[in-house]
């Protein structure tokens, strides 16, 4: 749920925010997590540097330029995720953490992200300044 909060967040206020948000949504998973400290942390910055940037948006409706971008942030933060855990000498089954986790959570995300959308862009609307964009 961080990482759709923080890909729809950065999709609609850009990367800085979103990194933002990443930042703190990350240091909250990783004082949970039992993975190495920091990992969650640059896999969601990866994931909404990404998602922030303007690439994409001539593509369809924003519901689908949501939904491809948070399906390629969400394979991306995975494999950030498991670069981390491979590099502080956690044991990778990378083809099993791929099809089996990475995934089915990039679907569900993706299709996730819409409604997850209209939520988060009444806030947006609600609590941007006026004339301000990122």
């Amino acid at each position: 749920m961080v990482f759709l909060l923080v890909a729809v967040w950065a999709f609609l206020r850009g990367p800085v925010e979103g990194a933002v948000w990443a930042f703190i949504g990350g240091l909250l998973l990783d004082t949970l997590s039992g993975g190495p400290f920091g990992s969650f942390t640059l896999a969601l910055l990866a994931a909404a540097l990404m998602v922030g940037q303007q690439w994409g948006r001539e593509l369809g409706s924003t519901a689908f330029q949501l939904m491809l971008l948070v399906l390629v942030a969400c394979f991306l933060s995975h494999a950030v995720l498991l670069l981390a855990m491979s590099a502080t000498g956690y044991p990778v089954n990378w083809q099993y953490a791929l099809s089996h986790t990475a995934g089915p959570s990039a679907l569900l995300n993706a299709l996730l992200a819409p409604v997850v959308h209209l939520p988060l862009s009444w806030l947006d609307r609600r609590t941007r300044p006026e004339g301000i964009t990122f």
